[in-house]
């Protein structure tokens, strides 16, 4: 893999550069799939990249979870901003961009456990590689890996033991 086709999120000022530096490598004018847990800033770079027909799947809205346990006035108003100006699709440019905007909240996957625990087992089989782990946190320090996790700064997973 070239360093080109890594894009490691830094601000979303350079992000529709970074992509577009990421598809000139592999020879791609766009992606079929962007998945997004983030949105904020990273939306509409990540919308303008992707080719006709692509799919576009939200998971998550980082961009918008409090990094403190109290807001505060300032808190409350920047939260506010967000949402008056967290990114929106018209529905009727839909069809002739041809391109699909979902979302799914993984909780769901809870109720038809049978059914994941199935999904579980097929990408088991895959023998993919583990993931890489960023930091390991005992579970009395879970804020603190919370914290971690919500900085936007890590790279691989971040684990919690729970025994």
């Amino acid at each position: 893999m070239k360093a080109e086709q890594i894009v490691v999120r830094t601000t979303s000022e350079d992000f529709q550069e970074q992509l577009s530096a990421a598809l000139k490598s592999i020879g791609k004018k766009g992606f079929d799939v962007v998945l997004d847990a983030i949105l904020g800033g990273f939306f509409q770079p990540g919308y303008r990249a992707m080719n006709a027909g692509g799919r576009y799947i939200v998971y998550g809205a980082a961009s918008m979870t409090p990094h403190k346990d109290s807001l505060g006035i300032r808190g409350w108003l920047k939260l506010g901003y967000q949402w008056l100006t967290r990114p929106k699709v018209d529905p009727l440019n839909l069809p002739s961009d041809n391109k699909s905007v979902m979302g799914f909240n993984l909780i769901h996957c809870l109720n038809d456990a049978e059914n994941l625990i199935q999904l579980l087992e097929e990408v088991e089989a895959m023998g993919l590689p583990p993931p890489l782990v960023g930091s390991v946190y005992e579970f009395k320090d879970i804020v603190s890996a919370l914290r971690t996790f919500q900085s936007g700064k890590t790279v691989g997973k971040v684990v919690i033991q729970t025994s």
